[in-house]
């Protein structure tokens, strides 16, 4: 692909070169118009001579003035005599016609403007050659455009030198950029560069931030899930030890906790895979139509037998309403937010799943009556991997952060507010459980995130 710096250099001498050729047809035509003008002028005022002198004898008149580079050629035709007087020794014109000018067209080629007059039996005719005109036109013409067209080349040097000087700073940005390494991510110096060189390069440090700041969360993920993932194995590995070494009447329970390590060791690989899935960019991910009713009964459905082992009850209290987005997605973070809420809340609670429109936003709960999450820590738990200090839960730590990301492909917002208030023997307030508020629009605005 050609260059920039040629482009512009090829376009604007083009330019002026095309400007040039304007300016010379222009003044050409305009040149030649206002002689056309005066030489007309001067063959009717001295066809008005001759009238005037009342001469016969061509020959013999001097014509005041006229310059022999005009080339003016003079005719009489005397109908009474029938004899053509002329001015020079060459072909006569054809007798005119009419009075007055008109342009006449020789068998040779050759092109003439006439201007006719009579008086009694004569028809004086005074002409003059187009080329004279074309000529004195076009020498006229190229004393004016001349000085322009000599300008053109030291106008394209000094429009290349110019050029050349302008694209300094995006040369000197070039080669910064390829002289750094591929794992240096630090923001381009945007100091002392033109302003539309400024939005380019503050353009690509944007994207070296987003890019550092994804690499980092990678390098972060890698090595959290790397953590994570060495405390299953290392069960499995020694109840396999254990399995292995035990007598035959232990080796059921040792089986049972084997069992046990792989499905926690399984559900986490199945998070850290379902959270994989949702980091890149899901711009292009297909959405259609859901119904959040169906929904949230089906995470009922799906969670019962997990809350009457808890004795929990679960219910959803969901009016009909559909949204557009992505099924298995919101599937998943309603029954995310409601498996971490029969984990952390006590035997005999009560969780409720709610569904409800408000103006052009779907808006999904999911309360509880359990301990509640601290003030401080809300906005933590949705971090990869985090869970509170002192709870006695065991769990991947990945559901919440599922949760936020399902919500922010979705354009939409995630709070935590308090929710149902246990009740203790006395009748007294037994901490103010916890109610999840997911915010949705009906339809996502793709590429447009909204602010929390």
């Amino acid at each position: 692909m050609a260059s920039i710096r040629s482009k512009i250099v090829f376009t604007l001498v083009s330019a002026l070169v095309v400007a040039g050729l304007v300016a010379s047809w222009a003044t050409y035509y305009s040149t030649r118009s206002e002689f056309s003008a005066i030489f007309d002028s001067q063959l009717k005022h001295t066809a008005m001579e001759i009238v005037e002198s009342g001469a016969i004898d061509i020959s013999r008149i001097t014509l005041v003035g006229q310059s022999p580079q005009l080339n003016l050629f003079v005719q009489i035709y005397d109908a009474h005599e029938n004899r053509i007087y002329m001015s020079q020794h060459r072909t006569p014109l054809p007798v005119a016609e009419v009075v007055g000018f008109s342009d006449v067209k020789l068998e040779s080629g050759e092109e003439w403007r006439q201007y006719a007059s009579t008086v009694g039996t004569r028809i004086i005719q005074v002409a003059q050659p187009m080329d004279v005109r074309d000529k004195l036109a076009v020498s006229a013409a190229m004393r004016i455009v001349q000085p322009m067209l000599v300008l053109i080349p030291f106008l394209a040097i000094a429009i290349w030198f110019v050029i050349v000087q302008s694209l300094q700073p995006l040369n000197r940005t070039a080669r910064a950029v390829s002289m750094r390494s591929p794992s240096s991510l630090e923001p381009i110096e945007i100091k002392n560069l033109p302003y539309e060189l400024k939005s380019l390069v503050g353009a690509i440090n944007n994207l070296l931030r987003r890019l550092s700041e994804s690499l980092n969360a990678q390098q972060r993920f890698a090595s959290d899930a790397a953590h994570e993932l060495r405390t299953p194995l290392a069960a499995i590995k020694l109840q396999a030890q254990l399995l292995s070494r035990c007598k035959p009447e232990d080796k059921a329970k040792y089986a049972a906790r084997l069992q046990q390590g792989v499905a926690r060791a399984t559900r986490l690989v199945e998070q850290l895979l379902t959270i994989a899935r949702l980091d890149p960019e899901n711009a292009d991910k297909p959405m259609s139509e859901v119904d959040l009713a169906a929904v949230a009964s089906s995470a009922v459905e799906e969670l019962s037998q997990s809350a009457r082992d808890k004795a929990i009850t679960l219910t959803a209290r969901a009016e009909p309403l559909t949204m557009m987005g992505m099924p298995d997605a919101i599937h998943l973070m309603v029954v995310n937010l409601a498996d971490n809420a029969i984990r952390y809340t006590p035997e005999n609670g009560r969780i409720e799943i709610g569904v409800k429109q408000k103006g052009n936003d779907a808006v999904i709960t999911v309360t509880d009556d359990g301990p509640g999450i601290a003030p401080e820590e809300r906005e933590r738990v949705f971090e990869r991997f985090y869970r509170a200090l002192g709870t006695k839960v065991s769990g991947t730590g990945l559901g919440l952060a599922i949760v936020s990301r399902i919500v922010a492909m979705h354009n939409g917002t995630i709070r935590i507010t308090d929710g149902f208030a246990r009740l203790a023997h006395d009748g007294s307030g037994e901490g103010f459980g916890t109610q999840f508020v997911v915010t949705l629009p009906l339809t996502p605005n793709r590429g447009l995130p909204r602010l929390s």
